[in-house]
């Protein structure tokens, strides 16, 4: 998938004694708008989206956002670096959106059905689907950098505590870590099956609150035969 995105910033120009350095900063700042970074990093989560891991050319990306090749190689140097980032902006958007969150209810129904609307937000996002392919393309690449690797891991501890606080409001600070997993998983396939079986066919999505009911209900019947 991609490698570590960083804005690239250029040298300053030589002077003489005689001639002060010219004042560069106003042009550079424009040169590095934010605006055009997260352009481009649109366009390759649609790209791939649409196109898939390997036909989302840096070409392509470029095209959609409107940009020049050399705008990716400014801002990101190579593919595995614009794969990367992307990955780094969409659990950026995630982690902001649960941050400030709390699973919340008297009960271990209503903290169960807090927890999936907080995960399925994500996890029955077309992005996530994105962000899969790049994690999952990346990891199996031998060519992949170390650096990215290590990228992609840090990435998925930061995403993983924020999980975990969540898991712990929904069943308590003594759960069972395995039933924690059990959880999550559950709640995470269930959120991915849907999309995808949506897009396959949509009347999928006609019988999607029964569906819902009958998964959460059994997701808590397991969780008192636990106990």
């Amino acid at each position: 998938m991609s490698e570590i995105a960083e804005n690239l910033a250029g040298g300053v120009a030589g002077h003489t004694a005689a001639q002060p350095p010219r004042d560069r900063s106003r042009r550079r700042r424009a040169s590095r708008d934010p605006a055009g970074r997260t352009q481009i990093l649109d366009a390759a989560v649609a790209c791939i989206l649409e196109l898939g891991f390997y036909r989302a050319s840096t070409n392509e990306i470029a095209r959609r956002a409107n940009v020049s090749w050399g705008a990716i190689q400014y801002y990101f140097g190579s593919r595995e670096s614009l794969m990367i980032a992307a990955v780094e902006e969409l659990n950026r958007r995630f982690i902001a959106s649960i941050a400030q969150r709390h699973v919340e209810g008297e009960t271990l129904e209503e903290r169960v059905e807090a927890l999936y609307e907080l995960l399925a937000q994500y996890y029955s996002a077309p992005a996530y689907l994105a962000r899969m392919q790049i994690m999952l393309n990346l990891q199996s690449d031998p060519d992949t950098s170390a650096e990215a690797s290590a990228a992609l891991a840090d990435m998925s501890t930061q995403v993983a505590d924020q999980i975990r606080r969540l898991l712990t409001e929904a069943l308590g600070p003594d759960a069972d870590p395995a039933r924690n997993s059990a959880l999550f998983h559950a709640i995470r396939g269930f959120a991915v099956s849907r999309q995808l079986a949506e897009s396959i066919d949509p009347e999928h999505g006609r019988h999607d609150d029964e569906v819902r009911r009958i998964f959460l209900a059994s997701i808590v019947a397991t969780e008192r035969r636990s106990h």
